[in-house]
């Protein structure tokens, strides 16, 4: 690295469980390759559920003071560690299907806090107003894997783990370079598999921090989905189908047993995933309206996300 990067490891399950373990061995080889690393156990913090007041909201058009949740309790600990670090390596347990519920009330209060288009609109205008800046750590790369942990020894009884840790960084555009889905963890053979993948996972992420986004090379399992690497689709009664996690249409082909889904070029841009798709969300809610210069911002964020 040509200087030391913060990665930061969010641990949503037990203290000493096995999501505790893959991240420890993710992060341990993080610091190996230079990085400054901490974990954070989020079953120690209290975090309460959104309550949907909208005042982050209102402090972002407010032109003055940093994003901050009213409620009182230890979110915005864990947020400014996420905003602070490089890149950010997520375990989850599932305990029903998807991630465990403290892992959601995290992401509730963080995601529409810190949309990404959202909050570079924001800036741009309070510079053009003379209004207080926002923290720069709100508008850098991040970049995040996620480990998503089950005692099931059959995927089907995890399912929605990994598409829903990738809710984790869609607000704020973070790159996804790696995603575990680490089911029958309490296998013996399979749980040293998935300690060894949980450790090149922490190796593969420092490497990407030197790397431009378009550079970031995809090692883990390709998915259906070209974006998110997902394999959930959402069928529409035709070959028409989306990507729930993407938002993004492509079209089913079937060649014998064989079953694939097609995406565009231009669909596969406007991925939530990516800074087009959240930029398409600005739009959608109407906000373009609000920012005179909204075709220059747009060209200037665009070419900054692609320098990334």
């Amino acid at each position: 690295m040509s200087e030391r990067k913060k990665v930061l490891g969010l641990n949503f399950g037990r203290v000493n469980g096995n999501c505790k373990g893959f991240l420890k061995e993710a992060i341990k080889n993080a610091e190996a390759q230079g990085a400054e690393v901490e974990i954070i156990d989020t079953m120690k913090k209290e975090i309460k559920p959104c309550i949907g007041c909208g005042a982050c909201s209102r402090i972002l058009q407010s032109g003055k003071g940093q994003i901050k949740c009213c409620q009182k309790d230890d979110y915005e600990e864990i947020s400014d560690a996420v905003l602070a670090a490089d890149a950010i390596i997520v375990a989850a347990p599932v305990y029903v299907l998807a991630p465990t519920g403290q892992f959601k009330n995290f992401v509730d209060r963080f995601g529409p806090a810190h949309d990404k288009a959202y909050m570079l609109f924001e800036n741009e205008l309070r510079k053009d107003t003379n209004g207080e800046e926002l923290n720069p750590d709100c508008l850098k790369r991040h970049l995040v894997s996620y480990i998503s942990v089950g005692g099931a020894t059959t995927q089907n009884w995890v399912s929605y783990g990994i598409p829903g840790m990738n809710l984790f960084g869609m607000s704020l555009n973070m790159k996804v370079v790696d995603q575990l889905d680490a089911y029958g963890s309490y296998v013996p053979d399979n749980h040293q598999r998935l300690l060894e993948k949980s450790a090149e996972m922490g190796k593969h992420i420092v490497e990407a921090l030197d790397q431009k986004t378009s550079e970031i090379e995809w090692t883990s399992d390709p998915g259906t989905c070209p974006v998110c690497h997902c394999n959930e689709m959402t069928m529409t009664g035709t070959t028409k189908v989306s990507c729930p996690i993407c938002g993004i249409y492509g079209k089913l082909v079937v060649d014998g047993d064989d079953v694939k889904v097609e995406f565009s070029e231009e669909e596969k841009r406007r991925s939530r995933l990516r800074f087009t798709g959240v930029l398409e969300h600005q739009v959608e809610q109407g906000r373009k309206d609000r920012y005179p210069r909204f075709d220059e911002y747009v060209k200037k964020f665009q070419a900054m996300q692609d320098e990334m």
